[in-house]
């Protein structure tokens, strides 16, 4: 019998995290589920830990492929798996102990296409884990994309979810290979070819800040490209089946141009492409600044308008300097 839930876990270079996500998994109080390990050409011994699992247990398995990035691994894993339900756990993060056995039971009863949890933020295994008095809302898969738009309480992040693996099967949905924030590419394509959609605040993921990751905050011009890419193709997809909500449309689409703009100049990339082309785009999509109100970057599109965001970002870089 197939399991209920595939756990597709990407590996490369993780060897000082890799157990603690693996045995997260499997300390779970359930049983209906498999592990899928892919390496994606690690250098380190993580190809060795892999190997050491897959051995000691049946419901475990690896695949080791040359390096491709994180969405490769993904649609690797997604290929491999049997389960009826896909999760994808990054290789340094981990899950809390009962997450399998609360969430199987939702999913058996009402067979969700997709299930959103909670994810909290920590800088150590020894950070409390904050509890909630549990809340659920439901939606069809048009409401939770209109949700994702309104930033309210449906994220564009893969790994606080769970799908039905045929989402991707039948709608030829994959991560894009080698572009960066994959998440935001893909997340909104199942959201829509999904029909319900069930989110809870409950806390199941422990997603690790670790200290490394200060090298992904430096930005590439692929970087502002690809995530300029993905709002500009979310935002393109929302205005043709929004077209009774376009002011929200907008106010999702600045938002990000926004963020980009800011960005690109705290780096000193005025003299690009890419930064022409965000100009313009804001531009031509300016919207009263009202409507951005409860988005997180509100307080930068008043800045914007009032052409005083480029100075706050100068400004921001030098006293960044002298510190």
């Amino acid at each position: 019998m197939d399991p209920l839930l595939s756990v597709i876990i990407p590996v490369y270079n993780v060897e000082k995290y890799l157990e603690r996500c693996i045995e997260s998994v499997l300390v779970q109080n359930y049983n209906s589920y498999e592990i899928i390990l892919v390496d994606d050409g690690s250098t380190d011994s993580s190809p060795i830990i892999c190997d050491k699992y897959a051995q000691k247990f049946k419901h475990v398995s690896v695949v080791h492929k040359k390096n491709g990035g994180l969405s490769d691994a993904r649609n690797v894993g997604i290929q491999n798996a049997k389960g009826k339900y896909v999760f994808f756990l990054d290789s340094d993060d981990w899950i809390v102990k009962d997450m399998f056995a609360n969430v199987s039971n939702v999913l058996v009863t009402n067979e969700y296409d997709i299930f959103q949890f909670g994810m909290q933020m920590f800088n150590t295994e020894q950070d409390k884990l904050k509890t909630r008095i549990s809340k659920e809302s439901h939606f069809s898969g048009i409401e939770a994309f209109k949700n994702m738009l309104k930033s309210n309480e449906i994220t564009s992040f893969s790994t606080d979810k769970l799908y039905k693996r045929e989402l991707f099967l039948l709608n030829k949905i994959e991560f894009p290979k080698g572009a960066y924030y994959e998440d935001l590419g893909t997340i909104y394509k199942l959201l829509l070819a999904s029909e319900k959609i069930c989110s809870s605040n409950q806390i199941y993921y422990c997603y690790f800040m670790r200290n490394e990751a200060a090298i992904t905050k430096s930005w590439s011009l692929n970087k502002f490209s690809d995530m300029y890419h993905f709002y500009n193709e979310i935002f393109k997809a929302a205005s043709k089946i929004l077209t009774d909500s376009l002011m929200l449309v907008k106010a999702y689409y600045n938002n990000g141009l926004v963020y980009l703009l800011m960005k690109l100049y705290e780096e000193g990339q005025e003299n690009t492409d890419i930064y022409s082309t965000i100009l313009k785009e804001l531009s031509k999509n300016k919207i009263p600044p009202n409507y951005l109100s409860g988005y997180s970057n509100h307080m930068k599109y008043i800045l914007y308008r009032v052409n005083f965001l480029k100075i706050i970002a100068k400004l921001k870089v030098k006293l960044g300097k002298n510190r």
